[in-house]
This record gives C-alpha cells, structure tokens and sequence, in this order.
C-alpha cells in the first residue's frame, strides 16, 4: 500500500513539476513577444521620422536657396548647422559614454552600502 501511495506522490510532483516548466515558458514567450512589438513599433516610428526630418531638412535647404538665389548655399547652410549639432552631441555624449577607469570602479563600489539581512 505504501509504495502505491508513494509513486502516486512522486507522479504527482513530477506533473507539478512540469506544469510550472510549461507555465515558465509560456510566460517567457509572451515576454519575448511584447519586446518583439515594441522593437517592430520602434522601428516604424524610427522609418517615419527620419523620412519626416530628410523631408523638412530639404525642404528648409531648397527655400534658404530660394532666398539666398543660389543652387548649394541653402544646402550648405543645412550641411553646417547638422554637422555643428552632431559636433555638439559628440562633444557632450564622449563624458558619458567615456570607459570608466580603475580608480573610478574602486571609487564607486567603496561609496556603496550594502545591507544585510
């Protein structure tokens, strides 16, 4: 009677078991599908915009050229005021994204507290 009862136990932790794998996967691809959405939703407003900007940059360059009555000055402008703003991210985002050194580590992970509990 007892070893009826124990396999009856031990198919029962076995079921247990694989029940919660197959809900740990299922949960794993519906997280996998709502990245998947957002990167593809991402995307499309990325596509978007960037043809919005090449449109109104050239836009903004053909009606400097209208204004200045010349055929490249409008582009020219665009060209330099792009490349002046580029200069400038680059300029500021190099700090941040500059690797941090040895000391710097050391620095840091001395300033943090840690609990115990």
């Amino acid at each position: 009677m007892k070893s009826s009862e124990t396999s009856g136990l031990i198919e029962n932790i076995y079921k247990y078991i694989n029940t919660n794998i197959e809900i740990a996967k299922v949960e794993v691809e519906e997280r996998i599908e709502a990245v998947m959405k957002k990167l593809i939703i991402g995307a499309i407003l990325l596509i978007l915009v960037s043809t919005f900007l090449i449109f109104l940059l050239l836009t903004i360059a053909l009606y400097l050229n209208f204004i200045l009555e010349s055929k490249y000055l409008g582009f020219l402008i665009v060209t330099l005021l792009l490349a002046t703003g580029a200069g400038i991210v680059f300029y500021c985002a190099k700090e941040t994204f500059r690797p941090k050194t040895l000391e710097e580590i050391a620095k840091e992970s001395s300033e943090t507290i840690y609990y115990e509990n």
